[in-house]
C-alpha cells in the first residue's frame, strides 16, 4: 500500500487542509500520516474562528515521531500545504531535506498556500519567500494556483503559451518534475468561460478544461492536490492524475453546490473519488 506524509491544516468543521485531502487519499487506497500546522475550529472565511497555530517545537517532535516508526523510509511522498509561521515553515523544510536524505527518490509536492485571485495573501509575513526560497527548491511537483504561480514566478502571465513558458523557466531553474497550475481562466468560448488546469513538464503539457463557477466552497486546492498525490503514489502519470482529480473534483463540487451546502460534502459523496468520472479530457498544449 502506498503512503504519504501529509503537512497540513486541521479544521474540526468543514473540509479544508487535511480535512479536505487525508479521506480521500486513504479512500483511494493511500495510507497517510497526517500532520498538522494549525488546529482551528474551522476555516477563516466563516464569521468567527478558535484554535491556533501548531507550536513550532511540537511540529518538530511530531516530524521526530513518524521518523522513529519508521514512517520517513516507508512513505512514497510528502505533501506541504498551509503554513501557519515562519516558525513551522522552517520545521516542515528541515524534515522534507531529512525525509530526502533517507529516500532520495521520494516524492515531495509541494502546494504553496499563501493567496488567492480576489483575496490578495492570506498567510504571515515572511512566509511566500520561505516557500520560494527553502520549499521551492525542495519539491518535486508544485500545485498553486494562478495568483500564487504569479507570485512564485514574478509574472503575470495572460496566456497559456505564456504560462507554459515561465513554468518551464520554473521547472529548469529548481530541477522540478512537473508544475500544475490550477484555476487558470480561459477566453470565453461561445458565451460559455471556462477555467483550467495546466500540467507542465521540461517537454510536454497538457490542459484540462472545465466550466467556469461562479463559488467555489473554501479546501477545492487541498482536495484537488490531495487526489492528485493520491493517484501519483498510485502509479499515475501527472497528466492522468490531474484529470482524475479534477473530474472528481469538479463533481464533488457541482453536488455540493446543488446541496446549498457551504462545506465541501466529500464524505456524502465520496464515490465520485474513485468512480472512473472523465468528463473533462486532458488536451496536449503542443
Amino acid at each position: 500500500m502506498p503512503s504519504v506524509i501529509s503537512v497540513q491544516s486541521h479544521v474540526c468543521y468543514g473540509h479544508v487542509g487535511n480535512s479536505a485531502a487525508v479521506f480521500p487519499m486513504q479512500k483511494l487506497g493511500v495510507e497517510v500520516h497526517s500532520i498538522p500546522t494549525t488546529v482551528l475550529s474551522n476555516h477563516p472565511a466563516h464569521s468567527s474562528v478558535y484554535g491556533r497555530a501548531i507550536e513550532s517545537l511540537l511540529l518538530h517532535d511530531l516530524f521526530l515521531g513518524l521518523e522513529d516508526r519508521g514512517a520517513f523510509k516507508s512513505s512514497d511522498g510528502i505533501l506541504s500545504g498551509y503554513l501557519a509561521s515562519v516558525e513551522n515553515a522552517k520545521v516542515i523544510a528541515n524534515a522534507i531535506k531529512s525525509y530526502k536524505q533517507l529516500k532520495p527518490k521520494g516524492l515531495y509536492c509541494l502546494d504553496p498556500v499563501m493567496g488567492d485571485r480576489g483575496k490578495g495573501l492570506f498567510v504571515s509575513e515572511g512566509i511566500p519567500e520561505l516557500i520560494i526560497d527553502q520549499l521551492l527548491p525542495l519539491a518535486d511537483i508544485i500545485t498553486p494556483n494562478k495568483f500564487e504561480f504569479d507570485v512564485i514566478t514574478q509574472t503575470n502571465a495572460k496566456t497559456f503559451s505564456e504560462m507554459i513558458s515561465v513554468a518551464r523557466l520554473l521547472i529548469k531553474k529548481n530541477s522540478l518534475r512537473c508544475v500544475v497550475v490550477t484555476s487558470a481562466e480561459q477566453p470565453v468560448d461561445k458565451g460559455k468561460p471556462k477555467i483550467g488546469v495546466l500540467v507542465v513538464k521540461a517537454e510536454t503539457a497538457w490542459l484540462i478544461s472545465t466550466p467556469y463557477l461562479a463559488v467555489s466552497p473554501s479546501g477545492a486546492g487541498d482536495l484537488f492536490t490531495g487526489l492528485f498525490v493520491g493517484w501519483i503514489v498510485r502509479g499515475f502519470s501527472e497528466q492522468f492524475a490531474a484529470q482524475k482529480a479534477i473530474c472528481a473534483l469538479y463533481r464533488i463540487i457541482e453536488l455540493t453546490l446543488s446541496a446549498g451546502k457551504e462545506e465541501l460534502d466529500i464524505i456524502t459523496h465520496q464515490d465520485c473519488i474513485i468512480n472512473d468520472i472523465e468528463n473533462y479530457p486532458l488536451k496536449k498544449c503542443e
